[in-house]
């Protein structure tokens, strides 16, 4: 958590260093929608595809919004996000382009790391005890992945803003026995509100 915050507010000053105008810091929350997938494969062939996870729940957060022109700003968050049994703190810093005044879009990395993680461990001795591999989960899940991160957003009034984002899993949060024929990416998507002071 601290390597997290210590992140955020590198990202926030080295952007502010670059910007013409003053940053604006604010409040992020809202609906968080978390999917694992496990997929099993041999010799490069995909045996399985399971939805593992499918939870829906609620992330909180701060975030910044730092204009570098008059179309393009960088918005970084720092947001803590709950699931039924999975807990992710997340470190998106999003590229915004404004299409119109209002409108914009959005992309950039996303960073997770749990805090936890006992749904996908239970999937993952569930599918250990079919294929008699029986290893300690907690050694062999990651807490930390990386995220591709992509969306949508509207500025209501100055302050108030919707938004919309789904990550996509770059890394694969499995680093166990079976790492060659079982990987475990997740995906996010988050539906919220941003308030900036």
């Amino acid at each position: 958590m601290r390597n997290a915050m210590l992140f955020f507010l590198l990202a926030v000053g080295l952007t502010t260093v670059q910007s013409q105008t003053l940053p604006k810091f604010g409040l992020s929350g809202g609906l968080l929608n978390t999917n694992a997938d496990i997929n099993i494969s041999v010799l490069g062939f995909n045996l399985a595809n399971l939805d593992a996870i499918n939870k829906t729940g609620f992330y909180i957060g701060v975030a910044a919004d730092i204009a570098a022109s008059n179309k393009f700003h960088i918005q970084p968050e720092l947001t803590y996000g709950s699931a039924g049994d999975l807990a992710f703190v997340y470190l998106p810093v999003m590229a915004k382009y404004y299409a119109t005044d209002k409108f914009f879009i959005q992309a950039g990395p996303q960073f997770s790391f749990s805090t936890n993680l006992n749904d996908i461990k239970q999937a993952i001795r569930d599918v250990q005890g079919v294929v008699g591999n029986n290893g300690n989960i907690d050694d062999v899940l990651n807490s930390t992945a990386i995220e591709l991160g992509f969306g949508l957003g509207f500025d209501i009034t100055e302050k108030f803003a919707i938004q919309g984002r789904y990550g996509i899993s770059l890394t694969d949060r499995y680093d166990g026995p079976l790492g060659g024929s079982l990987d475990v990416n997740n995906a996010t998507l988050q539906i919220g509100v941003l308030y900036f002071f």
